[in-house]
Parts: structure tokens; C-alpha cells; sequence
């Protein structure tokens, strides 16, 4: 604790300063946010149907039948639905991003106080200025519903169980009811609340344990001050349980069952999308356990990570320093652990473990706290305050510069964004399509309609509800639709949003596939693109693919070929013109074809499979083994390379091989040529029984 009383004060001001900042820069920054994944299609929505349930005293039960919905709660979601309707606000994503904005700015406020209440008011600034400058939080803060209100509210009951104990051994039914409220407010938007209450009867126990001898644990002095503390305790019981029934009314239907099942739910939520990590596209359930971990350390600013390394070691010359150490990177550490134990999936970097890394930043600001109450002399103090200030450059000038696109920090670890390229995901959470879109007006404003005669078709990858709010006050000008990256070349649009994520990386690396030729915007952090807008300037592509549905192979030709000749490296006319030659049996210009295609997207699975395929029609089965175990090994879950090779297997009349091959590929799931195959193989050797329950089977798959 910090001895000068002035030197105190004039913390306290500048504390209170870089406060008053916070809360003016955050809803003002929010102003320029897009609208992230989930908002516009599930979050808003269900707050909406909330709404309806209390303003109808609980009549209007729809929200009930949303499914996926209900295992959560949409506390935040449900508050800027009132805000929305109780003020008529049209715009209503921009009035949700600045109460998200607020919501971040008290998780703030909170660091800052919790850093005070252990190490003093320049601790407390200190926390202040590195988690404003963290750019993660402040990115989500803008856009992000669940994890930054989830976050806010876990440090609340953090810095009230930190509170309580510094009242120990009389703590008050004030400080009780306000830890209660915070962890009834965190269960309101994710069940994972409850893990503060537990948090609240470790650290206590783990204190009452640490300033008493073992012989006094039950003395009749410390009987009555336990007796205080379990009734203290079943306060912030009755006060959680209060507001989370309050805030999640589908908890009060059923509290026993629906709790738990939610919790299990939220603990083993599956969600199995490909991301690129460490320079692979993997699935979620394939990502290595220290995922979490290293992407909190390659996208955190570095200072913070050195902090809290400083705080280790200056622990001891603290006043209960271990302890509170303790307290601090347990929070922080204890999520990590049980999500790389548990094995549970995660995506989209660090988001939903938002909650753990305000403790890290409040443990840096005490550990460069201890280092500058350490020295004496008075210029040597003034240099170890402002030095974690000048560490923050890095961060601070990705911000100015990259605004609103905070989040997708990336610290020198890595090269920041532009090592990142390629080798970690960029845009995960879909800020970009609001600037796609606001180009994708002026540029029809500048330039007029791409065609007069009918509505301009904008498609994105992302979902189309949140793309389709910049143009819903111009529908009879314009329609919007949803398509894959990988699909793109194969239906009718004019304009195509597309944010840099879940796109191969060898892709993304190559200079000249990357981004297509008829890029006509690109939204860009630190000169990488991380947002991309297409322009239709050809449709070859599309009136091949559609010549090739209809088996007009020379149709289908000619115009596969002239879209090639527009863009070399056009991935969507690639595949159907070697998908044409390979039905035509023309394997060695199929051949020409993949090769190019994989000199720029050497992990692309259909590059594979087609390799693999060309392979095993020309009799070349070492180089088609080969290949389908290539795609196997970066595709785990796609059957196609295990195809491959029982067909090698099966012309090898290695049938047993073959079968064992295609027996793992049913169990993965119901593929119709797998069990072609199969019926091939029992037909070969005789076996009338299986035949007849294979050919049941194809009956009923088609």
C-alpha cells in the first residue's frame, strides 16, 4: 500500500480522470462498430421476444421456442430492447453498441477498482490505462453482447468478493448484496455465473485459513465469526438467485432441471467450424488444448503479459501479496485449465474466456505497482510509472489507426497482423460487412445499378439478416443472399461480402490469387486485408457452372475457359472445368488443371480429392494413396480421401482392406458411395445376405 497521503490523493484524480475518459471515448468510438455474427440473427431477436414475455407479465412465452436459445440467458439483449422501444430508436444496432460500449466501459471501471482496492489508487490508473489499451477488450466492447456484459459483471463479483474479504472479520450485508446482484447479473447471461459463487467460498475459505493458526480454525472466537460469514454467505445466495430469476425466466420454469441441463449445455456446446490456427485450417474439436492460451498471448499487449510476470515475483513485498496473487491468477488460470481438461470446444479466439483476462491485467498493474514503490529516488519512480505507459505504443497506435477493428490485434509475438495473415483468423466475429456495405451504397451511387432492370443481389458470407439491416430501407432496389467462399462463383450476384476468415491459408499467402482479381474493396488493419468486397465484372463462371448442371458440356467449356482467361486463378471455374474433364475422361487436362489450382491452395480439399481422383482413374494407386491420405490427415472428418482409397484398395482386390476402409466411412456417416462400393464387393464373392441388406439400405438413402 502506498504511504504518502497527497501522492494518494493525486492518484485518485488521476484515476478518476482516466475514468471520465473511458466513459466518454467508448460509446463514442461504438458509433463507427459493424454489427458482429450473432447479433442481427439470434441476440437482438430473443432480447425482442424477452421483451414481449415481461411486458406481456409473462403470457407471450415464444421466447421459449427458439431452440438453442433457451440454455442461456439474453439479460443485455433484453435491457436494449427496452432501451429500443421505450425510445422509438430506429437505429436500433447503433443504440445496442453504445449500452455494449457502456457495459465495457464498467468492466473497466472495475479492473481499475479491484487494482485500487489491493495496491492504491496509482495501481488502480495503472490497471485503467492497460486495460484501455487492450485491444481486444475494447474491439468486443463495441459489438459483442455476450462475453463483455458476461465479463463486466464477473469482475463486479470478483472486486465484491475481494471487498468482503478485506472487511473480514465483519464483512457487510451492504458488500453481500452487491457481490449477489453481480453474480445474479453474470448467470443472466451465461450459466457460467454460477462458477463466482464458488470462486466466493474458495478465496474466503483459502483467507480465513491463511490469518488464523491451526488450532484457532474452530476456536469460539472464530465459531462466531464463521457463523457471520455463512449467513453473509446464504445473502449473496438468496441475492444471485433473486436476480438471476429475474434476468432468466427460463431458469424459474423448471430451476432444478433447466439449470443444470443449461450448464451442461453451455459447458459442451458444439459448434465444429473450420479455423485457420498456426497456419491450418482445423475444426474446432481438432484444435490443440493450449489454444485459448497461446492466442490470449499473441494478441494481448505484450506489457500486460510482462506484468504479470513482474507480479510472481513481487508478490512477497506486498501485503498479503500470495494471496491476493493467488486470488488473481487463479481467476485467470482455472478457466484455461478446466477447458483444456474438459476438452471442450472452443472458436473464434478468446472470446467467450473474455472473463479471465481482466484479472491478468489488474495482477500487471500491481506487479509494475511493486516495482515503483521498490525505488527510491524520484526520477527513477517517475520512469518505472511511465514505462508500462510507453509499452502500450504498440497497441496504441494498432487503435488509432485501425479503428473500429480493435480486436483483431495481433502483438509482436507474431509479427503482429501482417504474420498473423494467413496463419490465424482475422475478422472471426464479422465486424467488416457494415463498411462493405456503406462501399457497396456509395459506390452505386457513384456508378449506378450494375443492371436497370432488376434488384442489385448482394450476397455475403456471413449471416444475411446482419447485411441485410444496411439495406432494409431500400428493398426494391436491392436483395440479399447467403453464399460460401468456396461456392462463390457459382451463383447470380452483383456485389459479394466476404470477411477474412475460415479461407485457406495457402490461399490467403498467395500474392497472386489472393484477393481475386475482381476485388473491387478491400477493408484492410495494418495493410492486410481483413474484409473483402467483390464486383461481378464477368459471369462466365456462373453460366459455366449452370452448363455443366445441365450436362451442356461444350457450353459449359467455352465458358469455363473464358472465365479462366479473365482470372487464372478463379477456384470456382477450376473446379468445374476439371469436375468436366474428369466425367470426359480427359484426365491429363484435368491433371494441368489441379496442379495449377494447388500451386496456390495446396491445403484446399477439393484439390486433394480431385488429385486423388485423376490419380486412381489413370491406375497411378501409390500417388492416389498418397493423396487420400494427405486429405485425410488435414480433413479428418471428411470421408472423400477414405473413398479414395477403398476404391485403390477394391481394383487392388485387396478387398479386405477395402472393406475395413469403407466400413469406417458408414460409421462417420451415410454415403451412398461407400455402399456402392460395398454391394460391388459382396456381389464379387457371392454373399447374397449382405447384398440384399446393402441394396436396402441405397433404397433408402435415395
Amino acid at each position: 500500500m502506498e504511504k504518502g497521503a497527497s501522492e494518494q490523493a493525486w492518484w485518485k484524480w488521476v484515476f478518476i480522470a482516466i475514468v471520465a475518459v473511458i466513459f466518454v471515448a467508448m460509446p463514442l468510438m461504438s458509433l463507427d462498430a459493424g454489427n458482429s455474427r450473432d447479433e442481427e440473427p439470434w441476440q437482438f431477436p430473443q432480447g425482442l421476444r424477452l421483451y414481449d414475455y415481461y411486458t406481456s407479465f409473462g403470457e407471450n412465452t415464444d421466447y421459449l421456442n427458439q431452440e438453442g436459445l433457451t440454455y442461456s440467458g439474453y439479460a443485455f439483449d433484453t435491457f436494449t430492447a427496452f432501451v429500443v422501444k421505450i425510445f422509438n430508436i430506429d437505429d436500433y444496432m447503433t443504440a445496442r453498441h453504445v449500452c455494449n460500449a457502456l457495459v465495457g466501459a464498467f468492466l473497466m471501471l472495475f479492473v481499475g477498482l479491484l487494482a485500487k482496492l489491493i495496491g492504491g489508487w496509482r495501481a488502480g490508473s495503472l490497471a485503467l490505462l492497460l486495460i484501455f489499451f487492450s485491444p481486444h477488450i475494447v474491439g468486443h466492447s463495441f459489438n459483442n453482447p455476450k462475453d463483455i456484459p458476461f465479463a463486466a459483471f464477473a469482475m463486479g463479483a470478483i472486486y465484491y468478493i475481494a471487498w468482503f474479504i478485506k472487511e473480514y472479520p465483519k464483512p457487510t450485508l451492504k458488500t453481500s448484496l452487491k457481490m449477489g446482484v453481480m453474480m445474479g447479473a453474470a448467470i443472466g447471461i451465461r450459466p457460467g455465473g454460477f462458477l463466482f459463487f464458488a470462486y466466493f467460498g474458495l478465496f474466503v475459505m483459502v483467507y480465513y485459513l491463511m490469518v488464523n493458526k491451526p488450532k484457532q480454525y474452530f476456536s469460539k472466537e472464530n465459531r462466531a465469526i464463521l457463523k457471520k460469514i455463512f449467513a453473509q454467505a446464504a445473502v449473496v445466495l438468496g441475492a444471485m438467485l433473486v436476480v438471476m430469476f429475474i434476468l432468466w425466466p427460463y431458469a424459474l420454469r423448471d430451476p432444478l432441471h433447466n439449470i443444470i441441463s443449461s450448464f451442461k449445455t453451455a459447458s459442451h456446446f458444439y459448434v465444429n467450424m473450420l479455423q485457420i490456427f498456426e497456419g491450418k485450417l482445423l475444426y474446432s474439436e481438432d484444435l490443440p488444448w493450449y489454444y485459448n492460451l497461446k492466442y490470449i498471448g499473441i494478441t494481448s499487449p505484450i506489457v500486460v503479459l510482462m506484468g504479470g510476470g513482474v507480479q510472481l515475483f513481487a508478490a512477497g513485498r506486498q501485503p498479503k501479496g500470495w494471496f491476493w496473487t493467488f486470488v488473481l491468477l487463479f481467476c485467470f488460470a482455472f478457466p484455461l485449465f478446466w477447458i483444456a481438461y474438459t476438452k471442450a470446444i472452443v472458436y473464434n479466439g478468446w472470446r467467450h474466456l473474455t472473463f479471465v483476462y481482466p484479472t491478468l491485467v489488474v495482477a500487471a498493474a500491481l506487479g509494475f505497482n511493486s516495482v515503483v514503490n521498490w525505488a527510491k529516488n524520484k526520477k527513477l519512480k517517475f520512469a518505472l510509472t511511465v514505462l508500462p505507459v510507453v509499452l502500450l505504443f504498440d497497441p496504441l497506435i494498432f487503435t488509432i489507426k485501425n479503428h473500429p477493428y480493435e480486436y483483431t490485434y495481433y502483438n509482436q509475438f507474431v509479427g503482429g497482423a501482417k504474420g498473423a495473415f494467413g496463419n490465424y483468423e482475422m475478422d472471426y466475429y464479422d465486424h467488416t460487412p457494415r463498411e462493405a456495405s456503406e462501399w457497396i451504397l456509395a459506390d452505386m451511387a457513384k456508378n449506378g445499378a450494375p443492371d436497370l432492370t432488376r434488384k442489385t443481389r448482394i450476397v455475403a458470407w456471413h449471416p444475411t439478416s446482419s447485411v441485410n439491416s444496411f439495406f432494409r430501407n431500400d428493398t426494391a432496389r436491392f436483395s440479399v443472399g447467403f453464399v460460401r467462399w468456396n461456392e462463390r462463383g457459382f451463383s447470380d450476384w452483383d456485389y459479394a461480402i466476404f470477411p477474412v476468415t475460415g479461407i485457406s491459408p495457402s490461399l490467403l499467402q498467395s500474392k497472386e490469387a489472393f484477393p481475386p482479381k475482381n476485388t473491387a474493396y478491400q477493408i484492410k488493419v495494418d495493410g492486410v486485408p481483413i474484409g473483402i468486397v467483390l464486383k461481378r465484372e464477368d459471369r462466365s463462371t456462373y453460366y459455366g457452372h449452370i452448363a455443366l448442371q445441365q450436362g451442356n458440356f461444350a457450353e459449359a467449356k467455352a465458358q469455363l475457359i473464358k472465365a479462366l482467361d479473365y482470372d487464372a486463378y478463379d477456384e470456382q471455374a477450376l473446379d468445374d472445368l476439371a469436375e468436366l474433364y474428369i466425367r470426359t475422361e480427359h484426365y491429363d487436362y484435368a491433371m494441368t488443371l489441379v496442379e495449377h489450382w494447388q500451386s496456390f491452395a495446396k491445403d484446399n480439399g477439393k484439390v486433394l480429392n480431385f488429385l486423388g481422383t485423376i490419380y486412381l482413374y489413370k491406375g497411378d494407386f501409390a500417388n492416389a494413396l498418397l493423396t487420400a491420405n494427405t486429405f485425410t490427415e488435414l480433413y479428418p472428418h471428411h470421408v472423400e480421401g477414405l473413398l479414395i482409397a477403398a476404391n485403390v484398395y477394391e481394383r487392388q482386390n485387396n478387398l479386405e482392406e477395402a472393406w475395413h476402409t469403407l466400413s469406417t466411412i458408414v460409421m462417420k456417416q451415410d454415403c451412398k458411395p461407400a455402399y456402392e462400393l460395398m454391394l460391388q464387393i459382396v456381389n464379387r464373392i457371392g454373399d447374397e445376405d449382405a447384398a440384399q441388406q446393402i441394396s436396402e439400405k441405397l433404397k433408402n438413402l435415395e
